[in-house]
């Protein structure tokens, strides 16, 4: 007797087919993402304005060290823009390579990052550079940076870096209130400015 092949039931033959289509065409999205996307979509910091909008800001705390660091060194190396530098010098920063930040910091703030500009200046200060950071603050500042503004009118205020300026200092600070973002900076910086400790953060914004 002639044996026949079973046959599959109808629905899950429409199963198998349906499931077999959308495999064929749907995207593996973090496959389809540039190494500088995925370095976006990793270390995007919210306090950055020039950060990629199609992606969700990635607090310090929450940066994928693994993943961002790879895709942000490999977008790096591929000659990536001041954006790039400046993820990547979080990326560090979180990863506790303080030293390879920092200098891959100051690069993005040289290459206009405004942001970068703002932190590198921090940093700066920290080092017992205040007359260099002065200089990072004023441009980030003039490019409507909020908080390269705040910073910039506490060391008018407080004459650091620079000899004490009161009109300058009230300019600047009229200019960072006018900053969306003011407040959420204050708290990032520690609220209370000390002279000593200016706009000091333990990691970047």
């Amino acid at each position: 007797m002639k044996r026949t092949k079973p046959q599959m039931p109808v629905a899950n033959a429409c199963i198998v087919a349906a499931t077999a289509f959308i495999v064929a065409v749907a995207p593996a999205h973090a496959n389809d993402l540039s190494v500088s996307e995925l370095c976006d979509r990793e270390a995007g910091s919210e306090a950055d304005r020039e950060r990629n909008p199609a992606f969700a800001p990635v607090a310090s705390e929450d940066i994928r060290i693994g993943i961002a660091l790879s895709a942000c060194r490999e977008a790096y190396n591929q000659q990536g823009g001041p954006r790039i530098q400046f993820q990547l010098a979080r990326v560090l920063e979180r990863a506790g390579e303080t030293l390879k930040s920092f200098g891959i910091l100051g690069e993005a703030a040289e290459n206009g990052h405004t942001l970068a500009m703002v932190n590198y200046g921090v940093r700066l200060v920290e080092r017992g550079d205040p007359e260099a950071a002065l200089d990072f603050y004023r441009r980030a500042a003039a490019a409507g940076n909020s908080l390269a503004a705040y910073h910039l009118a506490i060391a008018y205020r407080e004459g650091i870096g620079t000899t004490v300026d009161e009109a300058l200092a009230a300019q600047w600070l009229t200019a960072a209130g006018r900053g969306q973002t003011l407040s959420a900076n204050r708290t990032a910086i520690g609220g209370a400015v000390r002279p000593a400790a200016l706009g000091r953060n333990e990691r970047l914004n």
